[in-house]
Formats: structure tokens, C-alpha cells, sequence
């Protein structure tokens, strides 16, 4: 039996270098297209930039698809009927892995996202990342501005309010950003909760040819219900920002407390 599982275990690490592989030649691919999008958008940007979202949301649904396929990952997405209504505003999610804002793009449509802004000089992707995400490299002020633009017609965005990824047994810390971008115009705010097993080799500060002991990685999404910004509008700016971010640190940390698959759950039990 442990022969059995040592061998499992080393086909999972080779699938995920596979993947890994995969995910960058679809990247370069990705770039290379671009100009063919942008004529049959007829120069346009807006329907550029649509068509472009709508080819990379079933780019990364491909992804995981290939990597569910390979037997390394499980994705459960509760309350998906929600999904539909995600549009216009700022989703919010907590990020205990390398692979959560996949996970996100691939089951919402039309999303834009804060990236690094070292991606945006990649040589083979950084017209992408320039066109369809914003860099953090951007001012504050002019990352409102881009998302605001966006939010007005129809994208939403995508943000991790930790800045980086969580720290296990660590309580949640969330930056103020998030509650910043979803007042300004007072957008609705999505929260979406990763949950799921420890991803062991997707952590902060993980070793690359790392992996789950003995499960492939499930991520198990749950759409919340939305946030209306709206209550806090009785509120001075600086009030309601940090109103908003306890708001969704409560909610994140209550989810977490309850998943049934969080390794201190486990240990408590």
C-alpha cells in the first residue's frame, strides 16, 4: 500500500509540472492571438476586451479541466446559480493557494483583476496583462479609475484583501484595498470562499516539488450572498472602509471556523 501511494504521490508532482507547463505555453499562445482578436472585434476596444475575457474564461476552465482530468484537483462551487448576478461589482475572496484566481476565472465571465505589475513586463504576456487586468505597479488613484471604467460596463474585479496568501494556522489580516475600490461608487461586493484541503505546495513559501501527502487538492468555492455598500453610505469614508473590512474578515473567518476540510478543524475534532 505505501508503494502504491508513493507512486501516486510522484504522478501527481509530474502532473503538476505538466500543468505548469501547459499553462505557460497557453499563456504565450494566448499573447500570440491577440491580434487576430482584435480585427475580428473590428478594432473596437470594448468588444476587444469582451472577446478577449470570454476566450480567457474558457482558457482557465480548460485548465482545470486538464488538471481534474490528471487527478490532482477537485473543484465543488456552492450556490453556482449566484454566479449570474456577479457583474458590476467587487469580488472579494479570501487565498489560501497559488491556483485561486484561476479557480475564480474560470467560473466567472467578464472579470478584471489586480495583478503585479512585474507580470505587465513579461515579454510574452504583457500585452495581455496590460490590456485586461490592471498592475499594481499603477498609482492608487488611476487603479480606481481603471476598475470604475471597467465596473461601468459590466466587468467586475477580482481582488485578495490579504495582498498575499494566507498563512496557515495564522488569523486573517485584510488590507483596507478592497473595501476602498468596492465604496468608491459604492459597488456591490461579492465574497467567495476558498475552502478545500491544505494545498500543500501551492502555500506561501511552499517547495515547488511539494504536494498533498495523500488527497489531490479540492477546492471547494462557496458564492455568498452579495454586500450592498449602500449601508455604509451614512458613514465618513475612512468609518465605513474599516466597518467594510471587518465585515468581510468576520464572514471569511467564520467560513473558515466551519470548514470541515481546514486541517485545525481536523486537529480539534
Amino acid at each position: 500500500m505505501k508503494l502504491i501511494q508513493r507512486l501516486v504521490y510522484v504522478w501527481r508532482l509530474f502532473a503538476k509540472v505538466i500543468s505548469y507547463a501547459s499553462f505557460g505555453g497557453a499563456s504565450a499562445l494566448f499573447s500570440c492571438i491577440f491580434p487576430i482578436i482584435f480585427v475580428l472585434s473590428g478594432f473596437n476596444k470594448e468588444r476587444f476586451k469582451t472577446m478577449s475575457r470570454a476566450v480567457n474564461l474558457r482558457w482557465f476552465k480548460l485548465f482545470v479541466w486538464e488538471m481534474t482530468v490528471l487527478g490532482i484537483l477537485k473543484l465543488n462551487v456552492k450556490h453556482s446559480e449566484r454566479i449570474k448576478d456577479i457583474h458590476s461589482c467587487v469580488v472579494v475572496a479570501n487565498h489560501p493557494s497559488l491556483l485561486d484566481v484561476v479557480m475564480l476565472f474560470s467560473i466567472i465571465p467578464n472579470v478584471n483583476c489586480i495583478v503585479k505589475g512585474s507580470l505587465g513586463k513579461t515579454s510574452f504576456i504583457h500585452n495581455v496583462i496590460n490590456t485586461l487586468f490592471i498592475p499594481n505597479s499603477l498609482s492608487f488613484e488611476e487603479q480606481m479609475a481603471r476598475a470604475s471604467e471597467g465596473m461601468e460596463c459590466g466587468e467586475s474585479l477580482i481582488i485578495f484583501p490579504e495582498g498575499t496568501r494566507t498563512r496557515p494556522g495564522e488569523p486573517l489580516q485584510l488590507k483596507k484595498g478592497a473595501a476602498r475600490f468596492a465604496l468608491h461608487n459604492y459597488h456591490k461586493v461579492q465574497p467567495i470562499y476558498i475552502g478545500g484541503n491544505e494545498k500543500i505546495g501551492l502555500r506561501k513559501h511552499d517547495k515547488y516539488f511539494s504536494f498533498h501527502p495523500t488527497e489531490r487538492y479540492h477546492y471547494n468555492l462557496d458564492i455568498l450572498e452579495q454586500i450592498d455598500t449602500k449601508k455604509y453610505s451614512s458613514h465618513p469614508n475612512p468609518a465605513a472602509v474599516n466597518l467594510l473590512t471587518e465585515e468581510l474578515r468576520e464572514i471569511f473567518e467564520s467560513y473558515r471556523k466551519n470548514d470541515p476540510e481546514n486541517p485545525a478543524n481536523l486537529t480539534r475534532a
